[in-house]
């Protein structure tokens, strides 16, 4: 098997640095990782992030026209941006085929898949190849995934993802939903794995055993809390394991890497406390440093409040449901 391997650092990456690229760095690292020969590199968002509003976010938050017209040519890479469509309407793709970018990735929560159909076919009818990418898919139980998997075949995207957004899958729970999904649609899968119990990689060769094709991963493991799977050790099991096949240059990778470490990384990834309360708690990472002042304050243990919020599923990280679910403890409406 040949898995395409996605590096997502200047999207997904920007979680780290408020997607402060410089042009430099931009350019760096997209020339290394085309020289490298990794197949796909997102240059960010069109339109900007779901699920972190900045006013000072950098340019690969909303890949305008000048940012995308001044990306360096690629031999061997496809490019690709994602779009959010909560955030981004569908006409912003209209403009797109004139740039660098091939591909658009779609990405939408389970309660929101309804909206991704019109994106996938407005992308198609500009000769965009498409992605959706199922965000918070540990969300989704095997119910609500046959309803997606329904709504997405209705229109179906060149890949379908599962994107483990709080990194709270282990390798069980990947396979199970990578093969409910390929039982149910006719076209790729793909993983985007969190590194929040330090399973990114169990987790990414899990899904490619049951089937996906397509690996997403950012270098150094560049993304908000724990990471992803780092493309440098992507790379790297691609190349050693003998039941994959792979052009990529490993060297290349792993020098792309060392850049961003040494030069682009605000802060060294961690897996510390805060990263595996979120993974093991199953919610965004953008809850946990508000959760635990707030469990401070009402004298919790945020651990017990991280829980039982997972448990409720929220749909955005908002401080009324950490205040709810604190009061609801205190009150005796839920143990701790």
């Amino acid at each position: 098997m040949k898995p395409v391997l996605l590096d997502c650092t200047l999207r997904d990456g920007g979680n780290q640095n408020d997607w402060q690229f410089t042009p430099a760095d931009v350019r760096t690292i997209v020339e290394t990782l085309d020289a490298a020969r990794v197949d796909v590199i997102e240059v960010g968002y069109r339109g900007g992030s779901g699920s972190r509003m900045s006013t000072t976010a950098g340019p690969s938050a909303y890949c305008d026209p000048d940012y995308l017209a001044a990306l360096p040519p690629t031999r061997h890479a496809e490019l690709a941006v994602m779009v959010v469509p909560t955030v981004c309407p569908v006409t912003a793709l209209d403009d797109l085929p004139d740039s660098p970018v091939s591909t658009v990735r779609i990405a939408a929560y389970p309660w929101n898949i309804d909206g991704v159909p019109a994106y996938v076919r407005a992308a198609r009818n500009l000769g965009l190849r498409t992605t959706v990418n199922l965000m918070a898919v540990s969300y989704a139980d095997l119910t609500r995934l046959a309803d997606i998997a329904a709504q997405v075949g209705a229109e179906p995207p060149d890949v379908m993802y599962v994107a483990d957004s709080f990194g709270s899958l282990t390798p069980d729970g990947v396979r199970e939903r990578v093969e409910f999904l390929a039982d149910r649609l006719d076209c790729p899968l793909g993983i985007h794995a969190h590194n929040n119990l330090g399973l990114a990689s169990a987790n990414a060769l899990a899904a490619l055993d049951t089937g996906a094709t397509w690996l997403d991963a950012s270098l150094c493991a560049m993304a908000r809390g724990a990471g992803n799977l780092a493309t440098e050790q992507a790379a790297a099991f691609l190349t050693a394991w003998p039941s994959y096949e792979t052009r990529t240059d490993l060297p290349a990778v792993c020098e792309a890497a060392e850049y961003v470490a040494e030069r682009v990384l605000p802060r060294p990834m961690t897996v510390r406390r805060a990263e595996i309360a979120a993974g093991i708690n199953d919610h965004h990472y953008y809850y946990q440093d508000r959760l635990e002042k707030v469990a401070a304050r009402y004298g919790l243990d945020p651990w017990a409040v991280g829980r039982r919020i997972g448990a409720a599923r929220p749909r955005k990280v908002l401080d009324d449901v950490i205040e709810n679910v604190c009061h609801d403890m205190m009150s005796g409406g839920l143990p701790a």
